[in-house]
């Protein structure tokens, strides 16, 4: 499914004067369907509201937000939302039934799916996020590890089979293990299932890793579009971001001064996630 932005935008009004205070405005792209996306800006960008206004928690002040070229905040199209699933900001913390399968499954209850059903797509589900289902289905999620707790919860999520997967920062607090495991989850989901992935980031090394796309919020604005690597090996960008050159590009740029060429992004992410591994001992 595609998403378009036109016009897009999202205000609250200031307590004292009722002057409204646009988060972002005149925010213009597309997101291609099978897009593995990775969303950035500084601190109070709007970057976490943008994705609610995906989602339709939050409603835009102005523009529009197209589903396949419909607009889900009518009410003959709401059920488009259905099609976006969310994984907020340490989802784990929502953890809340006595076994993984029972935390899986509500949403299915709530729909009243039949027990053969649910019990059919919550297998799906665990599958697909490697907890398998004979191991996991009874434990209880609270005796989990990290980056377990983080795949029930995306299992939680992709249990209802969407076609767009937002995740607001879902590297937050894990270690490079968990970290690695969870792309290897997400890579998984978009190139077998074609679900497209959203993502929220601040570590440009993370994004130029992992992201076929990135968009760049600054000051309300959509800074930058493209792919991730030229956007962040540009000076400018960097500046505004307060970011150093990414450890990556630094490895790239030493190899070519010696004449050695890497022969992709991929040798180069490789030498740079040893080079990750070395100094965080």
């Amino acid at each position: 499914m595609k998403i378009e932005l036109r016009n897009l935008a999202f205000s609250y009004l200031k307590e004292k004067k009722r002057e409204p205070i646009y988060l972002f405005e005149q925010l213009n792209c597309t997101i291609e369907s099978g897009d593995f996306l990775a969303l950035a800006g500084k601190s109070g960008s709007g970057k976490t509201t943008l994705l609610h206004c995906l989602k339709g928690f939050y409603t835009p002040t102005k523009g529009e937000v197209l589903i396949d070229g419909k607009n889900p905040f009518l009410k003959k199209n709401v059920s488009l939302f259905d099609s976006i699933g969310y994984v907020f900001q340490y989802p784990e913390h929502q953890l809340f039934a006595r076994t993984v399968y029972e935390d899986i499954a509500f949403a299915l209850q709530q729909l009243k799916k039949s027990e053969q059903e649910i019990e059919k797509q919550v297998k799906w589900a665990m599958e697909r996020v490697n907890l398998p289902f004979a191991i996991y289905k009874d434990r209880s999620p609270f005796e989990l590890s990290g980056g377990e707790k983080r795949r029930v919860a995306i299992a939680g999520v992709i249990v209802q089979k969407p076609t767009i997967l937002i995740l607001d920062e879902p590297t937050a607090g894990l270690d490079l293990h968990a970290r690695s495991s969870l792309f290897s989850l997400l890579h998984e989901l978009n190139q077998m299932l074609g679900i497209t992935i959203i993502w929220v980031s601040h570590h440009p090394e993370e994004i130029i890793k992992e992201a076929s796309r990135l968009l760049l919020l600054h000051n309300g604005k959509l800074m930058a579009d493209g792919n991730p690597t030229k956007l962040l090996a540009t000076p400018s960008i960097l500046q505004k971001m307060n970011w150093d050159e990414p450890d990556v590009l630094k490895i790239q740029t030493a190899f070519e001064r010696k004449g050695w060429m890497l022969n992709s992004l991929w040798d180069i992410t490789q030498v740079a996630s040893y080079w990750q591994k070395v100094n965080s001992r």
